[in-house]
């Protein structure tokens, strides 16, 4: 999960891409757990910060905390700076219950497995929009939302910002069992996998525990 900090003049940038933070008179660091509330703050750059790199690894569950300091290898926007962008996105978990255990539905997307998801068009709800893009992406038409199973976070480089997607995931069903990928996403494959199976090969950790956090549930509504 990105965490963020926000500078109080563009000047603190190159300090910042030297030593990290804290930067001029200050003594810690004020870290904003979600991309809005940096953005409330006063004007000045904001800065991503991998929260996995810190000596903190599980931030409280409050809008903002204090560290003593933050490394240079934690900023993500910082060489070049880009500035945050807030990206939303949605996205399915597609679960088939099993004798003994729960299948998940996997696509393949640049060498990587992966959960189908894609971005929020404009004037669409959330639900509608992890509906259409798991119909787009791995071809099927009948499709049963069941519930909604929290949220994932990531960002990365995109021109001449640095994108923050929020994904929303929900949990769904389909009776159909064969499936197209959508070449045009760069999907080249759609499979089943049972659930520890698909833990072990989705290829990004923001996936894999957020699979932890909801894997109770999902079994308790498949169940």
């Amino acid at each position: 999960m990105p965490l963020f900090h926000r500078l109080e003049t563009e000047q603190d940038l190159a300090t910042a891409q030297q030593h990290g933070l804290p930067t001029g008179n200050e003594t810690d660091v004020r870290l904003y757990t979600s991309l809005d509330k940096a953005q409330a703050q006063a004007p000045g750059p904001i800065l991503v910060v991998d929260e996995s790199i810190l000596d903190h690894p599980n931030p409280p569950p409050n809008d903002a905390f204090r560290v003593p300091s933050v490394p240079p290898t934690a900023l993500q926007n910082l060489t070049p700076y880009r500035p945050p962008q807030a990206v939303t996105a949605a996205g399915g978990y597609v679960a088939c219950p099993l004798p003994s255990e729960i299948a998940l539905l996997l696509i393949h997307r640049r060498g990587v497995w992966d959960l189908p998801k894609g971005h929020l068009d404009p004037n669409e709800t959330l639900s509608r929009c992890a509906l259409r893009e798991v119909r787009e992406e791995v071809g099927v038409d009948e499709l049963h939302l069941l519930c909604a199973l929290g949220t994932t976070q990531h960002g990365y480089p995109r021109d001449d910002h640095y994108a923050v997607k929020t994904t929303h995931w929900f949990l769904m069903r389909t009776p159909e069992r064969s499936f197209e990928p959508d070449h045009r996403e760069n999907i080249r494959r759609v499979a089943w996998a049972r659930w520890p199976v698909a833990r072990r090969h989705v290829g990004y950790d923001t996936l894999r525990r957020h699979m932890d956090r909801i894997e109770s549930t999902v079994r308790a509504t498949l169940s």
